[in-house]
């Protein structure tokens, strides 16, 4: 399978992968979130997350953290609910409390 990035047309997908310095898996998840000239740039690294001056690595991290899945915190911390946003306090209360 030919891949077609930022230009470039790699003759497989491995060829890709190599060339960019990423995973197979890398190049595979990017065109299946439709984000393929992005892979291999570092714009999908882990960017750090700041909830009430607690910095988590990632949002991974602080979803892990405060048990909720990662999906659910990232939806959660753009919503204007104020049940969701007041289970999200109350889980960065508990983490505090237990990490002081």
């Amino acid at each position: 399978m030919t891949v077609l990035i930022r230009g470039i047309l790699y003759p497989s997908v491995k060829a890709a992968a190599e060339a960019l310095g990423v995973t197979i898996n890398a190049i595979y998840s990017a065109l299946a979130r439709g984000n393929i000239d992005t892979v291999g740039t570092g714009k999908s690294q882990p960017q750090p997350v700041d909830l009430d001056g607690v910095i988590f690595p990632s949002i991974r991290s602080a979803s892990l953290a405060l048990g909720f899945k990662r999906t659910y915190l990232t939806k959660a911390l753009t919503s204007s609910n104020d049940r969701v946003r007041s289970k999200i306090a109350a889980a960065l209360a508990a983490y505090k409390e237990k990490n002081q």
